[in-house]
């Protein structure tokens, strides 16, 4: 649908709706030039009527617009950021700097009229907003007209601009001390899917505009956090949607590191369940501007908005101090593919992946595993053909044929299983912990499985893996690994996880971190619940 069949079709609507609420719409509506006058259209009877026009908006939009991040807001989330980004509601001006169909603005509108503000007044003086798609805009301004019972926002309140880029200069008049509160849903634009890249330009102009608070790869929505400073005045707050990897993800650093430098994250909310069409788990930060942050740990707080215990370990040592750590690349994945064959018996070298391993074992030969399009029930690499035809790739291998410890990747607790032989082959991504003494392979792995350092993972990469919950574990983060304080118990769990005594090995895995009880019963409790249920295994599997 083109741009003006969209404008005279939601033209349409909006007349129809403002007829069935009996509402009169200004003659001057931004809505009617677009789509060359008003038109006619029978009463449409609706207990939302603004509503009911932001939904009409959404089916206009074609797949690329909804993949590049236009989703209409719900209303029970809009009522929440609007709640967040005022706690204690005031006459003063609220902006939505990617407006949409006016869904927040709309929120924060309704709770500045319980609060005592006349909705004229609302409509007319307080509510601001920006979308680079003029139609949205236009719809918005319809929307709090709707609402308001016919008064629309005052003369460039509402224009159709890249904020991001623009900035306070998006609107002709902005308000002079800043505004006092800043709601969002922007676009989630993450840069590694063609289909929601930056282009070049983009890229460029933005780098000019954010400098070092941006990085290459991190979502588009993140910036909008700065932009969202940048328009709120000293004291106000900033309260968006947000993808879960803003709060952790390497590649969001430079930009949360920026806002740590001009506001503090007062909270930081995870809804509890998906709450709009876009398949992305999202997060709600809120900021106060004005102060910096003198505790800057997102992903802390995202796991703690999760139910995760926050585990406070002393770390004298790390498992960098026994081990090194290697991860393999897209290279190491390709050069196995056509060296992969089914194996006859246990002396092979297993291909595992990060889906065979679990806590304290290999799912090797009892569970398929999908390589390179196959399904295989016992993979095995060909290692000579791997050193012929893939010599680099070769070369890794083989300074991995000596004992180590596997760690999955994208986990909900962090799972990691000994490779006592040394035989394995590990697949991309998996991540191989190689001690410089073979006989720390055990006691590494009960590290790397414990609950304590689960949740400390979780506290420090959680939600930056595939879903919201995942552990995206690197080969930083496993070196990073803090070591048990008490050794009996250290070993005592090395024993347990051995012979496949799970239930023995989580208590005393916690035992020898030296939590306090309370602690320490909360981080079994979570641990026992999100490790998945079905994988207890017992000491025959264990051996694998």
């Amino acid at each position: 649908m083109g741009a003006e069949d969209r404008a005279v079709a939601l033209a349409r609507v909006a007349s129809g709706l403002a007829s069935g609420a009996g509402v009169e719409l200004p003659a001057g509506l931004w809505l009617w030039r677009l789509a060359g006058g008003r038109p006619r259209a029978e009463a449409q009877p609706s207990a939302d009527p603004a509503a009911d026009l932001g939904a009409a908006l959404e089916r206009t939009l074609t797949d690329r617009q909804r993949r590049r991040g236009a989703h209409y807001t719900p209303a029970p989330l809009a009522e929440r950021i609007a709640a967040l980004a005022l706690p204690r509601p005031a006459p003063l001006p609220v902006v939505d700097p990617a407006c949409g169909a006016g869904a927040l603005l709309l929120a924060v509108g309704r709770r500045l009229v319980d609060a005592g503000v006349p909705a004229v007044a609302v409509a007319r003086d307080l509510l601001w907003g920006c979308d680079i798609d003029p139609i949205a805009a236009a719809t918005t301004e319809a929307a709090i007209a709707l609402w308001s019972g016919g008064t629309a926002p005052g003369p460039g309140h509402l224009v159709a601009a890249d904020a991001l880029r623009s900035g306070a200069a998006a609107w002709p008049d902005p308000p002079a001390t800043g505004f006092g509160a800043v709601v969002a849903n922007p676009p989630f634009q993450g840069q590694l899917a063609a289909a929601t890249a930056r282009p070049a330009a983009e890229q460029a102009a933005l780098r000019a505009r954010f400098g070092d608070a941006m990085s290459a790869y991190a979502d588009s929505a993140a910036l909008f956090l700065l932009l969202g400073i940048e328009l709120c005045r000293p004291g106000g707050r900033v309260a968006m949607v947000q993808p879960t990897s803003t709060a952790s993800s390497r590649d969001a650093g430079a930009t949360r590191r920026a806002v740590a430098d001009r506001a503090r994250l007062v909270d930081l909310v995870v809804p509890d369940a998906a709450t709009f069409a876009a398949n992305v788990h999202v997060c709600l930060p809120v900021l106060e501007v004005g102060e910096p942050d003198p505790d800057p740990s997102w992903s802390l707080r995202l796991a703690g908005a999760r139910g995760v215990p926050r585990v406070v370990v002393a770390v004298h040592r790390t498992v960098g101090d026994l081990a090194g750590a290697v991860g393999g690349f897209r290279q190491h994945y390709y050069g196995l593919v056509g060296h992969v064959h089914e194996a006859r018996s246990d002396d092979v070298a297993a291909l595992v992946t990060s889906g065979l391993i679990d806590v304290g074992a290999s799912h090797w030969g009892r569970r398929p595993v999908r390589f390179a399009r196959a399904i295989w029930e016992r993979p095995a690499v060909d290692l000579p053909g791997v050193a012929r035809d893939a010599p680099a790739v070769g070369a890794w291998l083989e300074r991995l044929r000596r004992p180590k410890v596997l760690v999955a990747t994208q986990t909900r607790v962090t799972e990691a299983a000994a490779d006592r032989t040394g035989t394995w082959v590990p697949c991309t991504p998996v991540v191989s912990v190689v001690p410089h003494d073979p006989a720390d392979v055990d006691r590494l792995a009960a590290v790397l499985c414990a609950p304590p350092v689960a949740a400390w993972a979780v506290g420090r990469m959680g939600g930056s893996g595939l879903s919201a919950a995942a552990i995206r574990t690197s080969t930083a983060l496993a070196l990073a690994a803090p070591l048990p304080p008490d050794r009996g118990a250290w070993e005592d769990a090395s024993a347990a996880l051995v012979a496949g005594e799970l239930d023995r090995f989580a208590e005393r895995a916690t035992a020898m971190y030296r939590l306090d009880r309370d602690d320490a019963a909360a981080v079994l409790t979570w641990w026992h619940g999100a490790r998945p249920a079905n994988r207890v295994l017992g000491p025959a599997q264990a051996a694998r």
